[in-house]
């Protein structure tokens, strides 16, 4: 007997849309995690400004930063598409929370979009204070907006679909995967880390003793330090205290003349042949020196400052004529250097430039206690004890202390001036040690130091050394500026995770 089967019922065809197909649950928990990612990233950079011990390479905090960042706008992207997120304005209570998520969120977008162009150095730290800026701000609301909206966001993390759990997981490893090759080839992009923070100092030697001067061989090859005791090193070897009368350090010069070292002390000035010793005492009129400078060309004429004023000699310290024509204060004299040919000073009152019969006045900063002329002779750097930085370009003196730490009603102390092609390093007396990459503004490198004053850093292609309170210590400046194909490979690997991971997440919460 023929019996007819009944008719299979019709099944109404739904046609395939990203926003039906998408996963809500899964695609959400991944987008959360990357903005968990991104916040805990930030996190970081907060950690090396507070200047803590702890060693963060900003370049690969950088990367992932900018890398889960990104993705994070794809998926909120690709959430939105969709059509069926939360209300932004869920919580209702108060009303004005979800305009201000949008706008806020809106702003972190944007000015990170933004940071991703090469800008100029001042537009880049406008952007990046707006960035932080709307950062902070968000916390509060967001934190109130989760908490009133956690019924409707209940399932956009995966709480009603038991399958969830495992699709995010591997939805996030997929969209974080690609990022692992950038991490090994960190890039700075930041303007902190482009700064060359991230790392700690660290001590190098003498630990204990205090250093506040040192001088480089003009050969290279040795270098002199000077405090407590003076000090004799190379590079990659260790030191040895050489034989010297038991006077406060207070000046040190090297020469490439038949006299390698003078050491400038509490009691006049002593000079060495070699500069292991012996050292003797000149017949100098003055105490307390702190400036020395030899003429370049002609090493047998010297110039020292002292209580008693500046004093020349042109036989290598053998007679000695007071030179000290021209200055307000001779009793302050204190820096001396040569700079494009010329000889300058400084005195409590102001920088001077020596004419050949007297000291005329050229700048009127005051407590001027270095000067110090730039690796490639175009600019002369004075840290003044209270006064900032000013930098003489040959033609006039201007400001360069912006971004640097002020004490009592605005004073800047600035101890010493490192310049070299790339950057400029001032040592201060009494936030550490400061950095300047762009010719505008200072920040603060890196953590470590023990407390009291840096008196001078050494740059030695990148490895730095700073004479302290407490010894000598040592610092590695990181990261690199990234090249356009590096932008091409952070692009390419960020689609094809962006991509892979919505992909597998393709179906819609339905398909369970």
């Amino acid at each position: 007997m023929n019996q007819s089967l009944p008719d299979k019922p019709k099944m109404s065809a739904r046609p395939w849309t990203f926003r039906s197909r998408l996963s809500i649950s899964a695609a959400g928990s991944v987008f959360i995690g990357l903005l968990a990612l991104a916040w805990t990233s930030a996190m970081l950079y907060l950690v090396v400004r507070t200047r803590l011990p702890v060693a963060i390479n900003l370049a690969i905090v950088d990367t992932v930063h900018i890398y889960v960042g990104v993705a994070s706008m794809a998926f909120f992207a690709a959430l939105l598409a969709t059509g069926r997120l939360p209300r932004i304005d869920a919580p209702g209570k108060p009303p004005w929370i979800g305009g201000s998520l949008l706008i806020l969120y809106l702003a972190l977008y944007a000015t990170g979009v933004i940071l991703l162009v090469p800008l100029g150095a001042g537009i880049s730290r406008s952007v990046v204070t707006v960035h932080s800026l709307a950062a902070v701000w968000s916390v509060p609301p967001s934190a109130v907006y989760y908490w009133r909206a956690r019924p409707n966001l209940h399932g956009l993390v995966g709480g009603s679909v038991q399958w969830v759990r495992s699709r995010y997981w591997l939805g996030l490893v997929i969209v974080l995967l690609p990022a692992v090759p950038l991490t090994a080839m960190p890039r700075a992009m930041s303007p902190l880390a482009q700064a060359g923070a991230g790392g700690v100092w660290t001590p190098s030697s003498l630990r204990g003793i205090s250093l506040d001067r040192m001088a480089v061989s003009p050969q290279g090859g040795w270098l002199l330090a000077g405090g407590d005791g003076l000090f004799l090193g190379q590079a990659g070897q260790g030191w040895r205290r050489l034989d010297f009368p038991a006077e406060l350090i207070l000046g040190l010069a090297a020469s490439p003349g038949p006299t390698e070292a003078y050491v400038g002390t509490e009691a006049g000035l002593y000079a060495a042949r070699r500069v292991g010793g012996p050292y003797q005492k000149l017949p100098l009129p003055g105490r307390e020196v702190h400036g020395i400078a030899v003429e370049p060309g002609q090493p047998s004429t010297i110039w020292a400052s002292s209580r008693q004023g500046i004093w020349r000699s042109d036989d290598s310290g053998a007679h000695w004529v007071n030179a000290s024509q021209g200055l307000r204060a001779p009793e302050a004299s204190w820096a001396l250097s040569y700079f494009q040919r010329g000889l300058y000073g400084s005195d409590a009152l102001g920088v001077y430039r020596w004419t050949g019969a007297k000291w005329e006045s050229g700048s009127q900063q005051k407590w001027v206690v270095s000067l110090d002329p730039s690796a490639d002779g175009r600019r002369l750097f004075a840290s003044s004890m209270g006064d900032g930085i000013q930098v003489f370009d040959g033609k006039r003196w201007h400001p360069a202390d912006d971004g640097l730490a002020s004490h009592g009603g605005g004073a800047i102390h600035v101890v010493s001036v490192t310049a070299g092609n790339e950057r400029a390093i001032a040592a201060t007396m009494l936030d550490g040690v400061a950095i300047r990459t762009d010719a505008q503004f200072w920040s603060g490198l890196g953590s470590g130091l023990s407390r009291g004053a840096v008196w001078r850093v050494l740059d030695d292609h990148g490895m730095l050394l700073a004479a302290t309170d407490d010894g000598l210590f040592s610092y590695t400046l990181t990261g690199r500026s990234p090249a356009g194909t590096w932008w091409v490979l952070l692009a390419g690997v960020l689609l094809a995770g962006t991509v892979a991971s919505l992909s597998q997440l393709r179906f819609a919460d339905e398909a369970s």
